[in-house]
Parts: structure tokens; C-alpha cells; sequence
């Protein structure tokens, strides 16, 4: 008795491995890898509009927005935003109706595992060996983040050269 019950936790526990073995991390999205180029992105999906941005208020230097037909999985997102430095897809950024949460949690639940991180609230990560996926929900709107390991090191290589030179002073 006491062998089934432990080679049943056995068992569980290689399902659990082979679960999070599973897990993947976004290498882009949908055909669009890290690390294309604008042009790529929009050869491959639709997009309404491409402008220069405020890197210290959003990843990169170019934000591009799809165009209104295009799709996450089987959810029909409010925006798909698209960002780029040095004409490379650095990250995405999803936003949807929050009436297709149970959607979007069983997707990213089934393409990334169990997230990494928890935090209060309906706000959770996977952190990836190259990328990091966050999902944040709202009362107006859900908004899904894929973003590169690269773009939050030069990020955060921007936010303190911005602080060294205001301790400085002009």
C-alpha cells in the first residue's frame, strides 16, 4: 500500500516536470521572432501606425499598433502594440476587454506553466531565460506584456545614466 502511494507521488511528480518542462517563453510573437525588424513585423501583420517614442516611458524607441483585425490566440484584444530598438522587436504588449480573463489566464496557463511570480491582485509573471511575460488585470482593461531580457537591462542602463545626470545637475 504504502509503494503505490509513494510511486503515485512519484508519478504526479514527473507530470508536474514535464508540465513546467513544456512551458515556453515567447521567442516573439506569432511569427514575428526577437529581434526582427519593423519592416518584418509589418510585412507579416497588419498595422495601423508606427511613431517614435519615449524610451523612459516605454520599451524602445518605436511603438508600432496593429491593425484592428488582428488577434491573440481567440481573443479579439482592444490594442496590440509592438516595440522596437535599433529596428528589433524588443516586446508586445496585448490589452483586452477584462470579460476574456478566464481566456487569456488558460492560454498563457497553457503556453507558459505555472507563473513564476504572484502578486496581489490579478497581476502575475513568467520570467523566462530570455524573455519575461507579465499579465496585469484591471477594472477597464487586461494588459499582457512580453518583453526581452535585453530591453529591461537597457532599460534599466537608461533609468540610471537619467539619475546620474540629474544628481549631477546641469
Amino acid at each position: 500500500m504504502t509503494l503505490k502511494i509513494i510511486a503515485g507521488a512519484f508519478y504526479a511528480a514527473i507530470l508536474v516536470v514535464a508540465a513546467i518542462a513544456h512551458a515556453e517563453e515567447p521567442n516573439g510573437y506569432r511569427d514575428v521572432p526577437w529581434g526582427a525588424s519593423e519592416e518584418t513585423l509589418r510585412f507579416r501583420i497588419p498595422t495601423q501606425s508606427c511613431n517614435v517614442i519615449d524610451s523612459s516611458v516605454d520599451f524602445g524607441t518605436r511603438r508600432c499598433r496593429a491593425g484592428g483585425n488582428v488577434t491573440y490566440g481567440k481573443v479579439t484584444p482592444n490594442t496590440v502594440f509592438f516595440y522596437f530598438r535599433n529596428d528589433m522587436l524588443v516586446a508586445w504588449q496585448v490589452s483586452a476587454h477584462p470579460r476574456f480573463r478566464e481566456t487569456l489566464a488558460r492560454m498563457l496557463m497553457q503556453q507558459y506553466g505555472k507563473p513564476t511570480i504572484v502578486y496581489k491582485g490579478d497581476h502575475v509573471t513568467w520570467k523566462g531565460r530570455t524573455s519575461d511575460v507579465d499579465f496585469v488585470g484591471g477594472q477597464v482593461q487586461d494588459v499582457v506584456v512580453a518583453v526581452t531580457k535585453a530591453e529591461l537591462v537597457t532599460r534599466e542602463a537608461e533609468r540610471q545614466e537619467r539619475a546620474r545626470r540629474a544628481a549631477k545637475g546641469p
